[in-house]
């Protein structure tokens, strides 16, 4: 057998396909799965017709096997040319088809009493074509502006929910086929009398057999072959128990009978004007949940036909196919709408056959069903179809009221249920809304127990990205627990808001706690916030000023800042500032006023000696020779002490001025990493790992540096080996102070 895969290989050409798929051997496979097919779709067409046009319209039976069959061909034959994936196969399907025998219903309990059948007929026809019609459209449209992946945005317990309730749905309907009753708490005594538990038990057991093997046996010949066996079983209890078929028939066994020929013709257009106003409204909301359960399950089966395929299909294409079949359908003499058959694409996919063969041999064979074959239809058991209906209900019911329940959390399940319940006994459009109302109280409820604090810092952690000489970073690490970070996310709104403001009100009312004198919100996660929680946002700024906190925001989103500045949260404090571009900025101005009041602000100029002085045991004389080895240089705002790839020639110590770190990035743009100031070193990692610079070095303001080069440590090393330990002392202190205070930032994002 050849792999189904030949078939997909994107640098074989068309010719080699078409030799491959006629091959005898796949010629004979691609017969016998087309074969399996007809059999699926000729057992349930005939439940298909009588779901739509029954009651007034039940002598219409062969019009609506007439009906079903030009839509199966028409839409197999579009969809085999045009399909991104040549195993996909559409059909009729029970969903669509039970929501149009809701809208022909509707349309019929609408019309006026003494219309004539023929009439009658016609009017809800052309309204089935307009329904099919403007859900193909809607496909199309939705492929046309590539919404494809429009499912993703549903939420899965009312997807859920509305498939459950869907199957109650396909599940009555099932049974008004089998007995011609409505499925209800009143119709129970009836439906258990002799004659009619006869008709039904019979569809149930067939459903509830194939659910069962199904269940058990992963098997695309499970469906085929319960049909199959269930004809031959019937025929020999016919022939060998009852001994008269035309009993059978009189009591409603068969299907109606229908001549050899399906003589189905278009109606008269001229029925157009027998529609009126109010069939229309009695027939929107049918159209309406058709659109959305066509949509749905399109999506749902696009999905998983590409699991089964093992290759991703255009979700996009396939919306646009699907909706031009459906619309040429609807305008040749169809109207059930179709899509993607899973257990034909199985086939398909397991007998490693062409898919777009199968098509075009399936067309053949629907369009003699329609020629000559209406007579078949006349032998087929009706519990054969209308137990398929049943099976169909059974099986959504099953997947998403049985099978979930060990999948979802209790509260999403308990959405499937609420929609599956208000469906069943209200429709499928007040158990969408109904489910809609549910998902959205749970999603409120569930994203107000969300921390709206992304991160918590203190100032002793988290620190600015400039660098400061080490008498100022002592401080900050003494003094850093009076700065409070807090990082938001999220969008912000009044249930999370609340929860906010109670844990910073607790925060800062802790007497326990190191008092707080500036209090961070950076925003830079924050994608929006309800403007109810302006006044949980006024409550905290009136909390801060009654304990002397100063608040500062940062990158709060520029269309929110004037929001806050107009409700007075962002206002300055006695001329300080409030809103700062991002976290790094606001950090640097609380700690340069926490240096301010400790009068270390203005250390404006620290030279090497006291550096070295600070860090290592070094006499006055070791001291006195620095300045032999090292070069002063003079800088101006804009010079580049090196660039990023230079070579690791020395190192750098700033007496006074300021530098930045930048990084350029591969579009060329400039990222600044740090800012260093008086009494740091720059440059010491590539200079003792010997490696290129990795970053460029910018002065941002006038001062002096002092440069020590490899050549001149070596000399140094040689000729005064205490003052080059001394060196080396300075500079594993700089970097176990910066590796330090990387450590307790990790320890807290860890915690």
């Amino acid at each position: 057998m050849e792999n189904i895969a030949s078939f997909d290989n994107p640098d074989q050409s068309l010719r080699d396909v078409i030799k491959l798929a006629l091959q005898p051997s796949a010629i004979l496979r691609s017969l016998f799965v087309s074969a399996t097919i007809w059999l699926l779709m000729a057992s349930a067409i005939p439940a298909y017709a009588r779901l739509v046009f029954r009651g007034e319209l039940a002598g219409y039976f062969a019009a609506g096997l007439g009906i079903a069959l030009v839509s199966e061909i028409v839409a197999v034959l579009v969809t085999a040319f045009f399909s991104s994936d040549h195993a996909t196969l559409v059909i009729p399907q029970s969903p669509t088809v039970v929501i149009q025998g809701l809208i022909a219903a509707s349309v019929i309990d609408a019309a006026p009493a003494d219309m004539p059948p023929q009439l009658l007929f016609a009017t809800v026809y052309l309204i089935i074509v307009l329904s099919a019609a403007i859900t193909g459209g809607f496909l199309l449209l939705l492929g046309m502006v590539r919404a494809g992946g429009l499912i993703r945005y549903i939420p899965y317990p009312i997807v859920g929910g509305f498939m459950a309730g869907l199957g109650w749905l396909i599940l009555i309907n099932g049974f008004s086929v089998l007995v011609d009753i409505k499925l209800d708490l009143q119709s129970l005594p009836v439906l258990l009398e002799g004659a009619n538990l006869s008709r039904w038990l019979p569809g149930m057991v067939f459903a509830l057999c194939i659910l069962g093997l199904r269940a058990r046996i992963n098997s695309s010949v499970i469906l085929p072959g319960v049909i199959v066996a269930s004809f031959l079983l019937f025929y020999v209890w016919a022939e060998l128990v009852v001994g008269d078929e035309n009993s059978l028939a009189e009591a409603g066994w068969f299907l109606p009978e229908v001549s050899g020929t399906i003589n189905w013709q278009l109606p008269d257009l001229g029925a157009i004007a027998g529609i009126s106003p109010a069939m229309i409204a009695a027939s929107a909301g049918g159209i309406v949940t058709l659109v959305v359960v066509c949509t749905i399950s399109l999506f749902f089966r696009v999905s998983a036909q590409e699991l089964i395929v093992n290759r991703e299909l255009n979700s996009n294409r396939e919306c646009k196919v699907n909706g031009i079949a459906n619309i040429a359908a609807s305008l040749s003499g169809g109207g059930f709408v179709a899509y993607h058959a899973l257990i034909s694409t199985s086939l398909v996919q397991a007998t490693g056959v062409y898919g777009r063969l199968v098509g075009i041999i399936l067309v053949l064979m629907f369009a003699l069903t329609l020629a000559f074959g209406g007579e078949l239809f006349s032998l087929v058991p009706r519990f054969i179809p209308a137990g398929l209906i049943v099976y169909f209900g059974l099986q959504f019911m099953k997947e998403w009221l049985l099978d979930s329940w060990s999948k979802l959390p209790r509260q999403e399940y308990a959405v499937i249920v609420v929609i599956a319940l208000v469906t069943a006994l209200f429709g499928l459009l007040t158990g969408i809304a109904a489910g809609m109302v549910v998902a959205i109280m749970f999603f409120v409820l569930e994203y107000s127990r969300m921390d709206v604090i992304k991160q918590e810092f203190s100032g002793d952690f988290h620190r600015s990205n400039l660098d400061r000489s080490f008498a100022q970073n002592q401080l900050l690490q003494n003094e850093g627990d009076k700065i409070l970070i807090l990082r938001l996310r999220g969008f912000i709104f009044f249930g999370s808001a609340y929860r906010f403001y109670e844990h910073v009100k607790q925060r800062i009312t802790d007497r326990q706690a190191e008092p707080i004198q500036y209090l961070i919100l950076d925003f830079k996660s924050v994608s929006g916030f309800d403007y109810s929680t302006i006044q949980d946002f006024d409550k905290l700024k009136k909390l801060a000023d009654q304990h002397g906190i100063h608040l500062l925001l940062s990158d709060v989103l520029p269309h929110l800042q004037p929001v806050l500045e107009d409700a007075g949260i962002a206002e300055r404090k006695s001329g300080l500032p409030a809103l700062f571009d991002d976290l790094d900025h606001a950090l640097e101005w609380c700690e340069n006023a926490l240096l301010a009041d400790a009068d270390l602000l203005d250390s404006a100029r620290v030279t090497v000696e006291e550096q070295l002085a600070e860090h290592a045991m070094i006499k006055s004389r070791d001291l006195g020779v620095l300045h032999g080895y090292l070069e002063r240089i003079e800088t101006a705002v804009g010079d580049a002490v090196f660039e990023q790839g230079d070579e690791s020639d020395a190192l750098y110590f700033i007496e006074t001025g300021r530098v930045d770190v930048l990084l350029r990035l591969p579009d060329e743009n400039l990222l600044r990493l740090r800012s260093m100031t008086a009494g740091t070193v720059i440059g010491e990692v590539g200079f003792y790992l010997n490696r290129a610079r990795t970053a460029s070095v910018v002065v941002t303001e006038a001062g002096v540096l002092q440069r020590l080069s490899h050549k001149a440590l070596r000399r140094m090393e040689e000729s005064h080996p205490q003052t080059a330990s001394a060196i080396h002392i300075l500079i594993s202190c700089v970097l176990s102070d910066r590796l330090s205070s990387s450590n307790r930032v990790i320890q807290q994002l860890l915690d």
